[in-house]
């Protein structure tokens, strides 16, 4: 089973992890469970595919090493951790880790 890991300067999430989708404005887990997530590249930009159970994925788009990033049109905030990362949008966030 492949690791899922967040570094600072490479900011990579990749393969299983566990994940929990909260709603902040509610103070309500929406999801917590095992994920997968999966990295690209775009020209200067890193995508990161977040996918929880049979829900559609999350797509966050940003550069290596910033910590602003968007989710579509909302601007996603990016915390890097030793062992996940988390985004945060609108009334929403997201915590995956290893």
């Amino acid at each position: 089973m492949a690791a899922v890991g967040c570094d600072a300067s490479s900011q990579s999430i990749t393969g299983s992890a566990t994940c929990k989708l909260t709603n902040t404005a509610a103070y309500a887990a929406l999801y917590e469970g095992p994920c997968t997530g999966t990295q690209s590249e775009s020209g200067a930009n890193t995508i990161f595919e977040v996918k929880m159970g049979s829900a559609e994925s999350f797509l966050f788009a940003g550069r290596k090493g910033e910590t602003n990033w968007m989710t579509g049109p909302d601007p996603v905030q990016f915390t890097d951790l030793p062992d996940g990362g988390i985004f945060r949008w609108s009334t929403f966030a997201l915590v995956v880790a290893q």
